[in-house]
């Protein structure tokens, strides 16, 4: 009997990009990113962690830091349950995580310790890796990505970063993965629970419709703002699909606040968004707890957060009592939490990795 012979796998078609590198509006062309050999148009190897893996390590002089019981750390005494629950979940969830995810990182030089602190924890996990900085360096990652803002690396240029980051993944990297995640360096992400909810059939669904796109993260609102002009938090950062990238960047990238000038990239970020679209996906998990933090683990009880839930209800959008009241943070933190924010310093990044990953006492041994 003739054995069947096995079938040719056929790769999906090449997506037909709209925009050619150097033809973005107020983008640098690709001769002025500059690689760590003084190369020009230098495009970095996203898979530079999968290929090398970083090794965690507890530093010497931050092993009583990190090495603290838990509820005696920059977790604080009510952090340990919430990250006791997330990782149950991580390590007993059946669901799917059958997705490619690209980690992109905007930082700057003076900040290797927390890319060195990502590289060791989470960044490992991600398909694809891009610290986007203010020089190239092949030992730390890090890519010069530059901008036409007159602030350059500064914090008032972070809407044209903004800008200039996006045209470079959408350039060199919108086939081959099928989602975007951009922040800055003092997050810590769960990249299992990210990639859950990322393959979930409540995303696949809203990308199926035609007129809506992925622009996911926490709903915030900033002052006396009018109802309904929330914005997607650039703290914990905002997740894109690669249709969603593809018409970002072909569309409000050319066309909307091209030479706007700022620190506040999420604001300008999700008012761009809106001339795609008006329709932004809730992420929150089926009981309503929240998956993006734009604080630490250790911080919900912060003022920020209930005023932007306060918010939420002012849309009508269904908020929890427990939630609103805020008492029991075990009711506000998702188990299937996929980001917190505001690190301040690079051991909070490896202290999360011990409390969600690693054995405490075997890893301080010595």
């Amino acid at each position: 009997m003739q054995q069947p012979q096995p079938q040719p796998k056929i790769n999906p078609p090449r997506i037909i990009k709209l925009i050619k590198p150097g033809k973005h509006i107020n983008i640098p062309p690709p001769e002025q990113r500059i690689g760590p050999n003084g190369e020009k148009g230098f495009v970095h190897d996203p898979k530079f962690l999968v290929k090398d893996p970083r090794q965690f390590r507890i530093v010497e002089d931050e092993k009583d830091i990190l090495c603290a019981p838990p509820g005696n750390g920059t977790e604080g005494q009510k952090g340990p349950p919430d990250l006791a629950k997330i990782r149950h979940h991580i390590e007993t969830s059946q669901e799917k995580r059958n997705v490619t995810l690209f980690c992109a990182i905007y930082t700057y030089s003076a900040r290797v310790n927390h890319t060195i602190a990502i590289s060791e924890t989470w960044g490992n996990k991600c398909d694809g890796m891009l610290y986007a900085s203010d020089h190239s360096n092949i030992e730390t990652g890090h890519v010069h990505i530059p901008s036409n803002s007159r602030a350059k690396f500064g914090y008032r240029g972070m809407i044209q970063r903004t800008r200039a980051i996006l045209a470079y993944i959408y350039d060199n990297f919108l086939d081959d993965y099928d989602y975007f995640h951009l922040s800055g360096d003092d997050i810590f992400m769960m990249v299992e629970n990210m990639k859950e909810f990322l393959a979930s059939d409540m995303v696949r669904e809203w990308e199926e419709v035609q007129d809506q796109y992925l622009f996911a993260g926490f709903w915030m609102n900033w002052g006396n703002m009018e109802d309904g002009s929330f914005y997607l938090g650039g703290g914990s950062g905002y997740t894109l699909s690669k249709k969603s990238l593809k018409a970002y960047v072909e569309g409000p990238l050319q066309t909307c606040d091209t030479r706007k000038e700022g620190s506040s990239e999420d604001v300008a970020f999700t008012d761009c968004a809106r001339n795609l679209t008006n329709k932004f996906i809730d992420t929150r998990d089926s009981s309503g707890a929240y998956r993006y933090h734009q604080l630490s683990v250790s911080s919900h009880l912060n003022r920020q957060v209930r005023k932007s839930l306060e918010h939420m209800q002012r849309l009508n959008i269904t908020v929890p009592q427990p939630l609103m009241d805020i008492e029991d943070k075990s009711e506000y933190t998702s188990k299937s939490s996929v980001v917190f924010h505001k690190h301040n310093y690079a051991h909070e990044l490896r202290r999360m990795e011990l409390l969600l990953y690693k054995n405490l006492t075997d890893e301080c041994k010595g």
